[in-house]
């Protein structure tokens, strides 16, 4: 494709090499000004379009080119017609490909969290600038901002921007659907005078992309009737991380992080920018506040003690270990080539160690105080009322016998005896002190609770069981460690088993879903897709695929046909080695895993000690206690068996 000839307000300007085509234009090195690029159009653009582009060298400013791709100049073509623009170059990336996973992962191997969250803080500040210059980025998307290897961002696309100029406001005419706030979904961008409180929503978009691993924020199951779109979800307002679960009825994709792992903060400011209320004028966070929530978040990360590419907010257990145990794989990687922390104890011996760990008394036996180990006589109160009781059923029986001889001899003698025998009768029960026997139970069962629940808490805090616990645990570790070395063996094996598979999927990897043409699915159904861990050719599988929201057996079969053409093309060298990064991958992971086993194996002994002491402590904090609560069970056991 031949260069076209254009001028610019210094005259001609000589066109290089094609470094890119879209579907709009087409991007041209520049001869001999290799700081700047030229943005061609490959068809005549409107009147307004033009004179949008002739204003905006006028109005760029130190703050907007340091942070966008400013036009420079207007370029002229045949017929003084406005053929493109001078604007800076810049080699960098796409923000999609840094909050991408497995992109991230190509183009900057050793990223972790941090560079993620710098790049949404950058972005936030770029946001602010082009806010506080009066215009607006409009049509915010994940292809229009640039990140480069330190976190720099530039938007680009600025042509698109909504900015006035004198007393004209050009307005942007055109939006994608994941990145339009709900009360602009479905309309006509031509006719839509845009606010930032439009940007702000697109901004919030950027932002939880690329803290939460691409996921998007609309992205989730449905549980109420049917599945909805991207679209559908955000008109409604259907945030998947919402604390108003009851009311959007979305639940998150699997393996996504929870919304907390930037801190309480940003995730509130999220539940702002995705609400109802969000729709409201000046509903959603600023760009400044996004600033300053992410300034603070960055000067409060927490590095996880057992991954060393982990980092996080501050305050909450660590995410990307609980999604590396769900999922198998961390989603950052360990830093390549990292020393082995120097500990003060010096080299670490496995001998000296373990001895310290078996030097460790365990807790002496010791026994809780039980109500069948304590003697306990019947109360005086509850003595008495057994011998009068047995007085009474003595007397009782003697009546009966007399009334029955007195009965045969002479009725008015039984009449008599009978009336003796209940005056009698009266005469013992106002003498016996009144037991109530419900009261005595109810005495029993109390002491029984009390002594019961004492003893449990004997078994979980005074018992061996926690000392033994952790020194079973200490063992394990210690049969880790040597097996190591085994392990890597092993695990090595099986890499060299799977070469052909490992190079299938690293070859399939290479080509991204996004970067793809396939009937069908546009950038909505991508992101929904990578919302649901499926960014490449190698995450295509027919249940993977059926598990996403809105795609059905049709659109399935579209992505297993792209697949498959994809895998045509693969060739296994069968004389190929191991992948050396794969090696070293796996070497950095049992490194890890020596250096981790090795710590705790070093706090074993002071674990010990330190659990042994609380043991100690625990029994003399309950044995009187525990003595006070057996004599009482067994005093009302004894009482209750007198009274029967």
């Amino acid at each position: 494709m031949n260069a076209p000839t254009v001028r610019g307000s210094n005259g001609a300007v000589q066109l290089g090499k094609l470094l890119g085509k879209g579907g709009e234009g087409a991007v041209y090195e520049v001869v001999g000004q290799p700081s700047l690029v030229a943005k061609i159009y490959l068809r005549d653009i409107p009147a307004e379009r033009a004179e949008k582009l002739r204003a905006m060298p006028q109005l760029l400013t130190p703050k907007l080119a340091a942070l966008t791709a400013w036009p420079h100049d207007v370029l002229y073509g045949g017929g003084n017609k406005v053929a493109g623009f001078l604007m800076p170059k810049i080699r960098a990336h796409d923000v999609h490909e840094v909050y991408g996973p497995k992109s991230r992962q190509k183009i900057f191997p050793q990223a972790d969290w941090r560079l993620l969250v710098r790049t949404a803080l950058n972005t936030a500040r770029a946001f602010a600038v082009v806010h506080e210059a009066g215009m607006l980025v409009a049509d915010v998307n994940h292809g229009g901002v640039m990140v480069s290897a330190d976190a720099t961002v530039r938007i680009i696309d600025c042509d698109s921007f909504q900015l006035t100029a004198g007393a004209k406001t050009f307005l942007c005419e055109v939006g994608v659907e994941d990145f339009t706030p709900p009360e602009l979904q479905g309309k006509a961008f031509r006719d839509v005078v845009r606010t930032a409180n439009h940007d702000n929503f697109g901004l919030a978009i950027l932002i939880f992309r690329l803290l939460m691993l691409g996921k998007h924020p609309f992205a989730g199951r449905h549980l109420g009737k049917g599945d909805l779109s991207l679209g559908e979800a955000i008109a409604q307002c259907k945030y998947a991380y919402s604390r108003e679960r009851a009311i959007t009825q979305m639940v998150p994709p699997p393996a996504a992080p929870q919304v907390l792992v930037a801190g309480q903060e940003i995730a509130d400011l999220w539940e702002r920018a995705f609400s109802p209320a969000g729709m409201q004028p000046q509903g959603r966070p600023t760009a400044e506040q996004w600033v300053f929530a992410l300034q603070k978040l960055e000067a409060n990360f927490a590095k996880c003690s057992s991954h060393g590419g982990h980092y996080f907010a501050r305050g909450v257990p660590c995410p990307w270990c609980a999604i590396q145990l769900g999922t198998g794989a961390s989603p950052f990687p360990l830093p390549m080539g990292a020393v082995p922390p120097v500990h003060a104890s010096g080299p670490f011996s496995l001998e000296a160690v373990w001895a310290q760990i078996t030097s460790v008394p365990s807790p002496p036996a010791a026994q809780p105080a039980t109500a069948s180990a304590t003697a306990a006589a019947p109360s005086p109160e509850a003595q008495r009322y057994a011998s009068r009781r047995r007085m009474l059923s003595g007397f009782g029986v003697l009546a009966a016998l007399t009334v029955f001889a007195a009965g045969i001899a002479n009725g008015i003698v039984w009449v008599l005896s009978g009336l003796a025998a209940w005056v009698a009768w009266g005469l013992f029960r106002a003498i016996t002190p009144s037991i109530d026997k419900e009261q005595y139970r109810q005495r029993k069962m109390l002491a029984e609770n009390e002594l019961r629940s004492l003893s449990d808490r004997w078994m979980k805090e005074a018992s061996n069981q926690a000392f033994e616990a952790k020194l079973n645990e200490l063992r394990r570790q210690r049969e880790e460690l040597v097996k190591l070395p085994a392990t890597r063996q092993a695990q090595y094996s099986r890499l060299v088993s799977n070469r052909e598979a490992a190079a299938k999927k690293k070859f399939l990897d290479k080509f991204e879903i996004s970067n793809a043409s396939i009937s069908g699915i546009g950038p909505a159904k991508k992101s929904m897709l990578e919302s649901y861990g499926i960014e490449t050719a190698a995450d295509i599988s027919r249940n993977a695929v059926l598990n996403v929201p809105g795609f059905g057996p049709a659109l399935t079969t579209r992505l297993m046909d792209w697949r498959r053409t994809v895998e045509a093309r693969f060739r296994f060298d069968p004389n190929s080695g191991v992948d050396p990064r794969d090696v070293a991958d796996l070497d950095q992971q049992i490194a890890q895993q020596k250096r981790n086993l090795e710590d705790s194996l070093r706090r074993g002994a002071a674990e010990l000690h330190q659990i042994r002491n609380t043991i100690l402590s625990r029994r003399q904090a309950l044995e009187g206690p525990m003595r006070s609560a057996a004599r009482s069970a067994a005093q009302a056991d004894a009482d209750m068996r007198v009274i029967q």
